[in-house]
């Protein structure tokens, strides 16, 4: 569970914001919506300082005009090879990344795209206390590549009949398609209307596959897992990781219309987008205290 503090029977965590690349609307939603009552208060101050700061973003813009088009990134050591086809041996692996040609890269992580415009702080101070001590590639590769990973426990509920919904406070639990599957003796205990079962369909609520990815579309690398991960490295002085690279040769066809809330027009045509180094540039990310939400996944089954 995140950590939490407690005011008026409401629980908190710590959110770092990055509202200088945001429009005026959009940090006003946020704060409205997202943040606790004392910093909606500052909201005209806020406001006030976000103006501000469109002068420098608008600088940056300007000065670093296609800077996300020359991101640096190279193969892996050879010496890694053998890890690396173990990992993409995994029936996991090749289901998740089926849709696209992938390869293995060491990508600048100051340069990718960053299609999320906040950072839990509270779990990316959790994340940062799972690292070794010492930033070996290595290491890097267990931290960005493996797909095992502390998660979430998952709540359950049967709300009513064929309608299950389950629960986490973690953002990334989602639904994970439903399969039809062939009935076996053990599956009868779950038949609890009866009958004589022969068929059956299991459905999956889970967490993302772990492994950081990313888009390549052209020259430009846009960050599509492990944000978090990403954000709690750059933390710490790692300005190199390895990542799983999607490669995308169809726009219209292959890559998302959306990433994370930003629509695919933003993330590959304008000239300087939001980078990760954007997060840590004096200023343009403001903290806050966030209101603590589970999301929620609700499963319904249906007969027609």
């Amino acid at each position: 569970m995140h950590d939490h503090v407690t005011d008026a029977h409401t629980h908190f965590f710590k959110q770092l914001y990055l509202y200088a690349f945001a429009t005026q609307a959009e940090v006003l939603h946020h704060l409205r919506t997202e943040a606790i009552k004392e910093k909606q208060a500052r909201i005209p101050d806020i406001m006030q300082t976000w103006q501000r700061l469109q002068i420098r973003v608008t600088e940056l813009m300007d000065r670093e005009r296609r800077v996300a088009d020359s991101i640096h990134h190279e193969s892996l050591p050879a010496e890694h090879e053998a890890w690396l086809h173990a990992l993409t041996s995994e029936t996991l692996f090749q289901k998740t990344f089926q849709n696209l040609p992938v390869s293995f890269s060491l990508v600048d992580v100051d340069t990718l795209i960053a299609p999320q415009r906040t950072v839990n702080l509270t779990y990316a101070t959790r994340v940062q206390g799972q690292f070794p001590s010492e930033f070996t590639l290595a290491a890097l590769l267990e931290i960005c590549l493996s797909p095992q990973r502390a998660i979430d426990p998952i709540q359950y509920l049967e709300s009513h009949a064929n309608s299950h919904v389950f629960s986490s406070p973690h953002a990334d639990i989602r639904f994970l398609g439903s399969y039809h599957k062939e009935v076996i003796l053990e599956d009868f205990t779950y038949a609890e209307a009866g009958g004589v079962p022969t068929a059956a369909i299991i459905a999956f609520v889970g967490y993302g596959y772990a492994p950081i990815n990313v888009f390549q579309v052209g020259h430009r690398m846009i960050l599509n897992n492990g944000f978090h991960r990403v954000y709690a490295l750059r933390s710490r002085g790692i300005r190199k990781i390895p990542a799983v690279v999607q490669h995308v040769h169809n726009v219209e066809l292959e890559f998302p219309a959306t990433v994370a809330g930003l629509p695919r027009e933003y993330l590959l045509q304008v000239a300087r987008p939001v980078l990760i180094k954007d997060f840590f540039e004096p200023g343009f990310a403001l903290p806050l205290k966030v209101q603590e939400r589970l999301k929620i996944v609700k499963v319904n089954v249906s007969v027609s």
